[in-house]
């Protein structure tokens, strides 16, 4: 039976969550992506001429990947064509769903569903837990996708998310981390192919840091939010970059954004939840201490930039905490 694999191509734990189901399925085809609506619709005709050209079952597994209720429509089309066509769909996430995209996912039983809402999961520990329940690789490969995923400095890892950010910028980048996928499917994490790549990067890394953190805009809303906001760099992982960020400025919310208006949101106060600020914005996903989307604003126009980031975090509902039974992590440890 054919197998093919979407995963998401930013993070360790889209990598690592993919190698999981590699190791199950060792022959599966692997395809990489990320959020919004163009980047589905490619993957949904890639889907198409699969199931085309394979007439015989097969199955797709997606990992690390919500279903934001933008993209209900084109995912119902594109599955309905898969189930009448015998292929099946195995959902693997850990992202904050609606209840809307949930049912329209299960109730026609289009997808077979495996979602954390705990927020306290990476997908990998949700893939390892369906696929390879015990396997000594794949429970240590979830425990790392953990530790970079929730930033919680528990292990001391290999930098493979920094890679993975500057594999980015090659235009082979998907041949890269497909090479990556594989590499960590047979328990290579890491290969000094990779040590050259991360020495030249780093040198860019620094370089990067030093040009953003002297030209950092700070503002506060309405509600005197502090934000910081970052014309980021190609070379800067952002959740590791973002706390340099919040002990320089002490903002509660900073926002990194690049030069094709993509935005990235990281939060340093508990009560703001990132993903719902993002849902402000277009494309917007991801969870409450790490999120994405797009800028509907001309992102050289840094005023109506601004404006609309301001908007978005005033519009956004934040927690009530209550103190008193919240004072064994800082709102850092929570990212």
């Amino acid at each position: 039976m054919k197998t093919i694999i979407i995963s998401h191509e930013s993070d360790v734990d889209g990598i690592f969550s993919a190698s999981i189901a590699l190791m199950r399925f060792p022959q599966a085809k692997t395809l990489f992506t990320s959020y919004g609506k163009e980047n589905f619709r490619k993957i949904s005709q890639i889907l198409y001429a699969e199931v085309v050209s394979n007439p015989e079952k097969g199955q797709i597994i997606i990992s690390d990947l919500g279903l934001n209720d933008d993209m209900i429509d084109l995912f119902e089309e594109v599955f309905s064509f898969l189930k009448s066509n015998l292929w099946t769909v195995v959902w693997v996430d850990h992202h904050p769903w609606s209840d809307r995209a949930i049912k329209s996912a299960t109730e026609k039983g289009l997808v077979q569903l495996f979602l954390d809402k705990s927020e306290k999961k990476c997908a990998t520990e949700v893939m390892y837990e369906k696929y390879l329940k015990g396997n000594s690789i794949a429970e240590e490969l979830a425990k790392i996708a953990h530790t970079t995923d929730f930033f919680t400095k528990e292990q001391v890892i290999p930098h493979i998310s920094e890679l993975i950010i500057y594999y980015k910028t090659f235009p082979d980048f998907y041949v890269k981390i497909s090479k990556l996928a594989g590499n960590v499917a047979k328990g290579i994490l890491w290969t000094t192919e990779m040590q050259k790549e991360y020495d030249e990067f780093i040198i860019l890394c620094n370089k990067a840091k030093k040009e953003t953190l002297k030209n950092l805009d700070n503002f506060k809303t309405k509600n005197g939010i502090k934000i910081s906001l970052a014309m980021t760099s190609p070379y800067l992982q952002i959740s590791l970059f973002s706390e340099e960020v919040f002990n320089e400025t002490k903002a509660d919310v900073a926002f990194f954004l690049n030069e094709e208006g993509k935005i990235s949101i990281r939060r340093n106060n508990d009560t703001l939840q990132c993903n719902e600020i993002a849902k402000q914005l277009l494309d917007g996903g991801g969870h409450k201490f790490a999120a994405g989307g797009k800028i509907k604003s001309d992102p050289k126009d840094k005023q109506e930039v601004i404006k609309e980031l301001i908007s978005a975090v005033d519009n956004a509902p934040t927690i009530k905490i209550n103190n008193d039974n919240n004072n064994s992590k800082t709102p850092l440890q929570h990212q």
